[in-house]
This record gives structure tokens, sequence and C-alpha cells, in this order.
């Protein structure tokens, strides 16, 4: 039988879950973490509830909560729930409550929602319904993409400005967009000009013929303008400006940006140099039980196989050395610095899940947690910001090998 504790962690863990597949689940870990600890303050209970630090892609023991919470009366916990819950709305944005809401009560499932609507007093559907009325003339489906585009372009600049000049912001945004617009020319739509001197109203102009695109090649654009943004900065000494920009956008835009495929995480890291380091660490792990030339004809073969697939992956392949004493080198003939978030994530977690699979007992159970050790921290923090999620390869494997 579920009880106050069971529901409460259940409740949590299903809102960050909701949030952090629009954004990324340490942002929404931080979100909520926050915001409970607000809520704390007026309803001292909620402290039984504890949300862990943490970036793991799984989603399970990241809220825990004591058992003592089932001392307080289900409704009393009820009330402090729906004031985390508006708190969390509030933060989002305006337009974005229903459908949090609404996703909110769809994965919970019905065991849970029973139990938060008879027993807690937390009534989602009539929450949902609130939202309605108080946000009729509001839909998220109205903010258009030209929209999105010219709030993440000001934003840009303004969170660039803080770290060096708006001068420099405005001419490497400038800089950037000529830069990229023979690849995405739809991007001589967007018009940058500093109102200091030209005395206009607006430093981004957006037309709306950009409306009519496919969001996955505004997101490819964005992307790109994002790594090339951050690159500039780094090589300045700068800082990455991924965390101030997911600070700055609300949760309307953020969704919107998500769908588009722009991940907004530190660019400093391209595609190129995240396969490269994942190659060269399962040639590394695969080596040590059998050989080199061996690991480097096994990740060949997958590459090949899964190729057809993700086409991307037919200009990476990996040349074994010629000479005893040399290197073998990891060629990638051409940029793939600019796929979209979902093929790296897919394309990464199938090779891993292939290889996985195709290796002998001895080291089949141990090879993800090996690639975990392994791979250099800052790309595996790469692999968990676009979503590749090792518990899910781990579980598969498990349950392959119960078949078998």
């Amino acid at each position: 039988m579920l009880d106050t504790a069971d529901v409460t962690r259940q409740f949590i863990e299903t809102m960050i879950d909701i949030i952090g597949r629009k954004t990324s689940q340490e942002y929404a870990v931080i979100t909520i973490q926050n915001l409970l600890k607000k809520v704390q303050l007026m309803y001292p209970f909620l402290r039984e509830v504890e949300i862990k630090n943490s970036r793991s892609l799984e989603l399970e023991g990241i809220v825990s909560v004591k058992e003592a919470l089932n001392d307080i009366p289900p409704k009393q916990v009820g009330v402090a729930l729906k004031e985390l819950v508006t708190r969390i709305m509030t933060s989002l944005g305006k337009t974005a409550g229903f459908f949090f809401l609404r996703e909110t009560r769809e994965k919970i499932g019905i065991e849970y929602d029973k139990i938060l609507l008879k027993q807690m007093d937390v009534d989602l559907t009539l929450m949902q319904s609130t939202v309605i009325i108080e946000n009729k003339t509001i839909n998220l489906l109205e903010l258009q993409k030209s929209d999105v585009i010219r709030r993440f372009l000001k934003v840009l600049i303004e969170v660039v400005e803080k770290q060096t000049s708006k001068s420099f912001a405005l001419s490497n945004l400038q800089q950037n967009v000529n830069k990229l617009q023979p690849q995405h020319p739809f991007l001589s739509s967007i018009l940058i000009s500093d109102v200091r001197y030209t005395l206009g109203s607006e430093e981004i102009v957006v037309k709306e013929n950009l409306n009519d695109l496919e969001n996955e090649d505004l997101g490819r654009a964005m992307t790109a303008i994002l790594f090339e943004t951050d690159k500039a900065l780094l090589e300045l000494g700068r800082n990455s400006i991924a965390d101030d920009l997911k600070t700055h956008l609300t949760f309307d835009y953020l969704s919107k940006l998500k769908e588009m495929g722009v991940n907004i995480t530190s660019q400093g890291i391209g595609y190129c140099a995240v396969f490269t380091h994942i190659i060269k660490t399962m040639i590394d792990i695969i080596g040590k039980s059998s050989s080199e030339d061996y690991a480097i004809f096994v990740l060949n073969t997958f590459l090949r196989k899964i190729e057809l697939k993700y086409e991307f992956l037919k200009v990476i392949y990996v040349e074994p050395a010629t000479k005893i004493g040399e290197m073998y080198l990891i060629k990638i003939a051409g940029n793939i610095d600019e796929i979209s978030e979902t093929d790296a994530r897919r394309a990464i977690q199938q090779l891993l899940e292939t290889i996985s699979q195709s290796l002998g007992e001895n080291i089949k159970h141990e090879f993800i947690q090996n690639f975990k050790n392994s791979l250099d921290k800052k790309y595996l923090m790469k692999l968990e910001d676009i979503g590749v999620n090792f518990h899910m390869i781990e579980l598969h494997e498990s349950m392959l090998i119960k078949t078998q």
C-alpha cells in the first residue's frame, strides 16, 4: 500500500523528469531543489524530503523521503505540495503551467493520482483548469519560431556582454551569422544592429519567414551560433555562457529550443572531439582483453553497421598503425559538430549497446562501467548533458543475459 512518503517522492521525481526532458536533469534538480528550500520555510515537515545533488541520469534515488512524513496529516502535506507546484509553475513561465500539469498527471500514473486527489487533496485536473482560465489569452503554441530565435539571440547578446562588452557581443554575433550563412542561408533573415548608433528600437530583428522553416534546420543554426560564441569566449579565457543562458530563458523558450534540438550546454566541446575520445576509450578497453588491432576492427565494423541509420558516421574511420611503435589514427573526414543532439545521443547509445553485446563474457558485464571510469570527465559530462543513459544500456544488457 502506498503511503504519503511514497506518493510525495514519486510526485517530485515525476516533476523533475518532466522539466529535465525539456531542459536538462541537472537544471530540473537545481530548480526544484531551490524552490523546495523556500517552501520548507513555510512547511517545516517538508524537511523530511531531500533532493540529492547528482549528475547521474537515473532518476531513481534522486529524491528521498523519510518515513516521518507519514506522521503528518496527508491533506496538510498536500497543501505544501500545491505550494511547491505553484512556485515551480511561476519559475517556468506563464504559458507552461497547463502543459506541465497535464504531463505530470499523465506520467505519475492512476494509483498515485488517486491518492493525491482523495487523501491529499491535490487535484491536478482542477489546477489544470485553473491555469486555462487564468491564462486563456496565452497559448504556448502561439509562441512563434521567430519569437524564440529573437529571444534566444537577445539573451545571447546580454550574457556575452556581461563577460566582455556590448560592442564585442554584437560584433561577435554578426560575425558568426555571416560565417554560418553559406550553410544556413535563412540566417539572412536575422538583422543585428547597435541601437546606440543606429537609434533604432531593436537590436535583433527576425523576419517572420523563419516561421515556415523546419525546427531541425533552425536548431542546427542556433547550435552552430552557440558553438562559435562559446569557442570565441573560451579562446579569450572567458567562461561558457550555457548556465547564464538557461538562467535568463524561461521554461517556455527552453522548451521550444529543445524541440528545435538546441541543447544549451557548454559548446566548447564539439562532437568531433566527443566521438574521437569515445572511440579511443573503447579501443583502450577492448584492447586490454584482446589486442589493439582487434579493438580497431570491432569499432570499424560496428561504425559501418550503424552508419546505415546515422549517415554522419560514414565520415568516421579508425586507421590502424602501419608500423610498430606508431599510433592508430581516428579520422573524421568532415564537420560533424553541427549534428543534432538527438542524432548524437542515439548514435552513441547504439554504438555502446551494440559493442557491449558483441563482447566476450569476461568483459561484457563491466564494459559500460569501465567506459564511464575511463572516459575523461569533461566528455562524460557532455554525454550526460545530451542525455546518454548508461543505466538503461546496463539494464538492457542485464535483461538480455537473463533471457539467454
